[in-house]
């Protein structure tokens, strides 16, 4: 592979790391946080049945953390195969993608929105635009 191919191939891999990888951890993360309190205040509030978030919440963590793991490992290990520079290809822009992508962390409109795409069959449509105009 010549200069520009391997070029290519690290800017790939850094792209891979920045746009896939970082926002993948984070929802994976955040589907044990964020999203976790936010369904339980629904459930609270009667917007949502606690059995659809029962049924629903783990399979979601489940294929989050299984992504993630996916997702996470063959950064790596193309990490390892670009030795000597592969890591800092690899690492610096998953780093800078979790800063970038942080707000997936925070309890905020995105968590609204992804509840509501999830839980769109189960919700009660009046009281969760209400409870979303009251709180956010």
């Amino acid at each position: 592979m010549g200069d520009i191919g391997l070029l290519l191939y690290y800017a790939i891999v850094a792209l891979f790391a920045f746009f896939v990888a970082a926002p993948c951890v984070l929802n994976a993360i955040s589907l044990f946080g964020v999203q976790k309190r936010f369904a339980k205040a629904m459930i609270e509030e009667g917007i949502v049945p606690e059995a659809a978030v029962k049924k629903l919440h783990p399979k979601k963590q489940l294929a989050g953390v299984l992504i993630s793991a996916l997702v996470l490992g063959s950064l790596l290990w193309f990490c390892y195969r670009l030795q000597p520079w592969g890591f800092a290809v690899g690492i610096v822009p998953l780093f800078l993608g979790f800063w970038k992508f942080r707000a997936v962390l925070a309890y905020n409109s995105l968590t609204v929105k992804r509840f509501r795409n999830s839980y769109q069959n189960d919700l009660d449509a009046k009281k969760f635009n209400r409870y979303v105009e009251k709180n956010f």
